[in-house]
């Protein structure tokens, strides 16, 4: 039997003189996509857990916030898109297993950034990067981190700081 690929939608890259395929959500595996719905979540528990406090419900609001705001239209590509959109759709359904170590959830994001670099062109690579990355600071800087009554509090702190590097050496892998 003879099956015949589906045409995916090329575009010009401006790096080169070749034309590239634009991934949408068939061009990945269900495992595969539910680790890059799952990114965001992930980026924003590890700063979370890298300096816990009494207030960590605003963070995590702020981190939801963060990953439900972007509108999809406003995205470029149309893998960032569709990764939004059934986001979007999950609502409040459970994202993730609660019982994952830092280590795994950090392991996670490294095969996202594996799976980014292997899969995505150029510009999806670099969207979906920023995109975790912005969610990652949202959530660190929800609340302000040490002091007295404000007084000299910082906006991120020093290990959230550290998870944020750490979170963008694993995604960019």
């Amino acid at each position: 039997n003879l099956t015949v690929a589906t045409p995916q939608p090329l575009r010009a890259d401006p790096t080169t003189t070749r034309f590239v395929v634009v991934n949408r959500k068939e061009d990945f595996d269900p495992e595969e996509w539910q680790l890059l719905t799952a990114m965001p979540w992930i980026a924003g528990v590890l700063v979370v857990t890298a300096d816990p406090s009494w207030r960590v419900v605003g963070e995590f609001q702020a981190m939801a916030a963060a990953v439900i705001d972007d509108d999809p239209e406003d995205s470029k590509s149309a893998l960032m898109k569709e990764l939004l959109a059934d986001i979007d759709a999950e609502g409040d359904s459970e994202v993730g297993d609660d019982s994952q170590s830092e280590a795994e959830m950090f392991s996670a994001l490294e095969q996202c950034g594996a799976l980014i670099s292997a899969r995505c062109t150029t510009d999806e690579a670099v969207e979906l990067r920023a995109w975790v990355l912005r969610v990652a600071r949202a959530t660190a800087e929800a609340r302000r981190e040490g002091g007295f009554l404000g007084i000299g509090s910082v906006a991120v702190s020093d290990d959230e700081q550290s998870a944020l590097h750490k979170i963008n050496a694993a995604i960019s892998a």
